[in-house]
Parts: structure tokens; sequence; C-alpha cells
């Protein structure tokens, strides 16, 4: 594919889809084809919006010849089965957040990819932030001296009318977690590309706002592989919500991180560095929101051309579902799991 135009199909017409769709066009070497929803009518419109054919199905657009790569936007609880079937028709494929919704079915979808030689990847758009990226590099630099606590805090507000919209949406089959898997993925994979990986976790789950299957409140306890310890707090039911934060602490400084940017910086004998993030984001519009997904489906789409791996990997994926469903299983089981 090197040099060529890389043709992309849309799996799925929901809101994340229209994020995909305009990403893509504006994406230098991709170009949108088509797309396909859960039953042949509805597509239609989200194809007549964007000028790209209407699939009657999945299989249809995955067995086009017309369709290099595809974007799986569908019910998380789709995701694994559809990667694989994707896989099979030698279609490369971006994933949705979550990759899947076990470790056991994120490594079936690596394995489907690796014996199908074709390449997949997990949207992880935060990886792409400038600025995550700097607090990355001064914590592996050592900059901050040894890290000896990490504090993810996601507290976040969906209404029971939210729930509501969707037969999928609450429920452990095709939502697969609430708060933290739904939700909190994002700032548990950012946790994780900062910090590495986890060695023991030890987490509660409650429902206590909402009428749903899944959790809307997570508070969990974490020792990293570093010797760090963390912690994780994730709601669906806080009052007002409040932007996703991750502190980091080491010996020498605090990195304090809001969203997808750097809030605060305190090195010892530096200067402190403070950044109004709220005004940061005041004259943001849909595109400039959507610039972690562009840049990702750009590092996709080159990565295809240059016959190279993604950025973000389909195991980066998996360990962020790992670490979520290892905190879900020591809250049914009151243990402390060791990873």
């Amino acid at each position: 594919m090197r040099g060529k135009d890389i043709r992309f199909g849309i799996i799925g017409c929901g809101g994340i889809a229209n994020t995909h769709a305009e990403a893509l066009l504006t994406i230098k070497g991709a170009k949108l084809i088509g797309v396909c929803g859960g039953t042949p009518e509805e597509p239609k419109e989200f194809a007549a919006k964007y000028g790209i054919k209407s699939y009657s199905s999945t299989d249809e657009l995955l067995e086009s010849d017309d369709i290099d790569a595809v974007c799986i936007c569908t019910p998380s609880g789709l995701h694994a089965s559809i990667a694989i079937n994707a896989a099979k028709h030698k279609k490369n494929a971006i994933i949705e957040k979550p990759l899947a919704l076990t470790k056991e079915s994120a490594m079936n979808i690596i394995t489907a990819f690796r014996v199908n030689d074709v390449t997949g990847s997990v949207i992880s758009q935060l990886r792409f932030s400038t600025d995550i990226r700097e607090a990355r590099e001064m914590i592996r630099s050592g900059k901050l001296g040894n890290i000896i606590m990490a504090n993810l805090v996601m507290k976040y507000s969906r209404s029971q009318a939210y729930y509501d919209q969707g037969n999928w949406r609450g429920t452990w089959k095709l939502d697969g977690g609430g708060a933290l898997m739904n939700q909190g993925i994002h700032g548990v994979d950012m946790l994780l590309f900062l910090l590495g990986e986890v060695k023991n976790a030890h987490g509660y789950i409650r429902t206590l706002t909402h009428k749903i299957e899944v959790e809307d409140n997570v508070a969990a306890i974490l020792i990293f592989k570093s010797g760090a310890l963390g912690t994780i707090i994730a709601s669906t039911s806080m009052n007002p919500a409040k932007n996703k934060y991750i502190e980091i602490h080491g010996e020498k400084g605090t990195i304090i991180i809001e969203e997808d940017r750097i809030r605060n910086i305190y090195i010892e004998g530096e200067k402190e560095y403070i950044c109004d993030v709220q005004a940061a984001e005041s004259a943001t519009n849909h595109l400039v929101k959507a610039k972690g997904h562009i840049q990702q489906l750009q590092d996709f789409t080159e990565a295809l051309q240059e016959h190279r791996a993604p950025y973000v990997t389909l195991e980066d994926g998996m360990r962020a579902v790992d670490l979520i469903t290892t905190i879900y299983g020591s809250s049914k089981t009151n243990t402390i799991y060791h990873r």
C-alpha cells in the first residue's frame, strides 16, 4: 500500500462514527468509501451525509475489494467478533475503545490479526497529546525522581436517560462495564502509558445511583511494577461533574494533568509551571476536540502505507482491558489480584 490512498469503511453509525468520518475526511492518504450498520436501512442517512456508499451488512462491506481498512464503531460487546471477522477478510482495522470486554477476547483479536497478517489498532487518542508525551518523557528521564504515587480521578455525570437511550448501554454483555470500562478506559490507558504496568490491584465497584447492571462508582488501589502506589477513582454519579485529572508524585516533584493537558509542574529548585486549562479549552471547535482521533487515524493510515506498526498497538488496548477486568474481579471476590 506504499504511496496509495488507504480506503476506509466504517462499521457502525452512532455518534463516534461521525468523529471517525470527519477525521478521515481531513487526513491526507485516507479515503472514506462506505459505511454499514446493524440493518440495511440504518447506514443510509449516514452515507448520504458524507457522500459515501451504504453497505447492507458488515459482511458486504468486509467482502468489498474497495475497502482496505475499517473503523469499528459499534457497541463495545461487538468489537471482538467484528474485529476477528475483519481480520479473516484480510482487512486492517482500528477499533474504538475498549478493544474487547475481556483479556481473553482481546488476545483472540491479537491472534487473528497476526495469523491473517493484517494491522490493528485501538483508539487511545490521549497518547497523541503533546502534553501527555512530555509528561511521559519527564517521568522516564527521572526528572521527577523515583515515582512515589499516582492518582487518577474521573468524576463524570451520566443521567438515567443516557443509559435508557440504548438497550445495550449499562449492560455487562454489550457495554462490558460502566464508569471504568466505558467512561474511564482512556484515563486507565493514560495511567499505563505514563507509569507502566501494574503488579497488584484491589478494587471496589458499586452501582449506587442508576438502574443499570454495571457499576457507576469505582475505587481501586494499585501497586505498579516500579514500586509506586496508585489509586483510581471513577464515577458517573457526580454532581457536578469534573474534568479527569492525574496527579503524579515523584521524589523531586509533581505533575498534574487535566484531561490531555499539563495543568501544573513542580520540580524542586525550578520555577513552577501553571496552565489555565479551562481558558485553553474555551476556544475549541468540534474538529479541535477531535484532534486526537485525527492524529491517531493519520498515524494508522501512514502505518499502513509504510508497512510499519501503528503507534498504538492491539497489545496496548489489551493491557487497559486487563487492568479494568482485574479490578472488577477483585471487587467481586474481595481479593487482591497479583498480576
